[in-house]
């Protein structure tokens, strides 16, 4: 049996890129394993040095088929692990998928010298890939990854195969597992990288049995802290019925939502079954930027539903952007005053990046934008000692000017005692 090999590659631009294990892999590899396909996982995260790195590329294991999962933020080292491969194995076939391989994908297979790119979700065409290659067939150059309906027959990640405990993640001092409840996000927001690997079309959500089913098993581990990574966990239909499984496990956990979801009754469910952290996209309170975002669903519920939380004692981390289309140094000021009296406790604040496959990237001038640094492994939010790009000039404000409101809006923000993500009591 042909030895199948999937990669996590490092992200050094990060100061710390082995928060938790990649979920996507873990997924792959299950279901290979159920296709009796044995798999390895190699962890190449959590180097502090280029020659730490350089030595994990050099002992990649000998294997027949090779996948990874591809960020702007790792894409140059992809590459360098491709390099390798290639100089000790020829034959081997390497696949790429995530999503810069998703956003991007003629100009990945062609500039990565890959065999193959999978865009979308990977678990089912991976198998494909396999299979075509043990059966000596032919193997598309660009697989489109069709979607499960039904997310619970998908197995439960290999979680036997990455050490837990080797991960930094943490919520209220104690280590987190990260899990998923959903597929895919209904909205189309104009700016965001979930769009490209399935935001816009039908979300598919698991059952409360199986999602209960996993987290008893990694209770077993010793976990009782989680993360779930959903585009927008509060998005649920069934999410007061979700939420009264889990209310029975006695677990802490947080989530990302949106805004529009965070009514009463959703905050008070919320917090009696366990969630302590809720992460929402604010962007910005200035309305012409939500509209042409596709965000102007939560325009007038911000403060409201912030308090909502804050009453059933949530904490809440507001995420802001800066050189959106209608930005000025007087909507600046303007809005995120108003923003510095909302009631949230910490905050990140980013330019905003043209990542691969979404629609400003696709379309800057559409917005009024040129794209000023196509180097993608600047586009990092928060990276190593805070660093990020400013890869956007706009026809009404350069990219010195986003700059310069990013200062101003982190120290206002800092000002009004809110905590910078970076400085977080409970959440990591």
């Amino acid at each position: 049996m042909s030895k199948v090999i999937l990669i996590n590659p490092p992200s050094n631009c990060l100061d710390d890129d082995r928060l938790e294990p990649q979920l996507g892999l873990l997924y792959i590899a299950s279901v290979l394993r159920e296709n009796g396909i044995p798999v390895q996982i190699y962890e190449m995260t959590g180097c502090k040095t280029e020659s730490e790195i350089e030595r994990k590329i050099e002992n990649i294991p000998e294997g027949d088929i090779y996948g990874f999962t591809t960020y702007c933020t790792n894409y140059i080292y992809v590459k360098r692990c491709i390099n390798h491969i290639r100089s000790k194995l020829n034959k081997a076939l390497i696949v790429l998928g995530g999503p810069n391989p998703t956003g991007l994908p003629d100009l990945t297979l062609k500039n990565s010298k890959c065999d193959c790119v999978i865009t979308g979700e990977g678990e089912d065409a991976f198998l494909q890939v396999v299979s075509a290659f043990l059966n000596k067939s032919e193997i598309p150059p660009i697989i489109r990854g069709i979607n499960r309906i039904d997310i619970d027959t998908y197995p439960m990640p290999a979680w036997d195969l990455v050490d837990l405990n080797s991960y930094s993640r943490k919520l209220e001092g104690e280590g987190v597992v990260s899990i998923i409840s959903s597929r895919g996000c209904k909205y189309n927001c104009a700016h965001c990288n979930s769009i490209v690997m399935g935001g816009g079309n039908k979300v598919r959500y698991r059952s409360a049995e199986n999602i209960v089913k996993e987290i008893n098993f990694l209770r077993t581990k010793g976990f009782q802290k989680f993360r779930f990574n959903d585009d927008n966990f509060t998005g649920n239909p069934k999410l007061a019925e979700l939420l009264s499984e889990i209310k029975k496990l006695e677990i802490r956990y947080r989530i990302f939502a949106r805004i529009e979801d965070l009514t009463k009754n959703n905050c008070r469910l919320l917090a009696e079954s366990g969630c302590c952290h809720i992460s929402v996209g604010l962007e910005t309170l200035n309305p012409d930027n939500l509209k042409i975002l596709g965000k102007s669903t939560q325009i007038g519920l911000e403060e409201e539903h912030l308090k909502h939380a804050k009453t059933y004692g949530l904490t809440v981390r507001a995420y802001f952007m800066v050189g959106l289309p209608y930005d000025t140094d007087e909507t600046i000021i303007k809005y995120f005053k108003k923003a510095s009296e909302l009631p949230f406790d910490e905050f990140s604040i980013y330019p905003l990046i043209p990542y691969p496959g979404t629609r400003i990237a696709k379309e800057p001038a559409k917005f009024g934008y040129e794209i000023v640094d196509t180097d993608f492994t600047h586009y990092v939010q928060i990276g190593r000692n805070k660093a990020t790009t400013f890869a956007l000039r706009h026809k009404n404000f350069t990219e010195h000017d986003v700059k310069r409101w990013y200062n101003y809006v982190e120290k206002l923000l800092l000002s009004s005692n809110k905590l910078l993500q970076s400085q977080s009591k409970i959440a990591n």
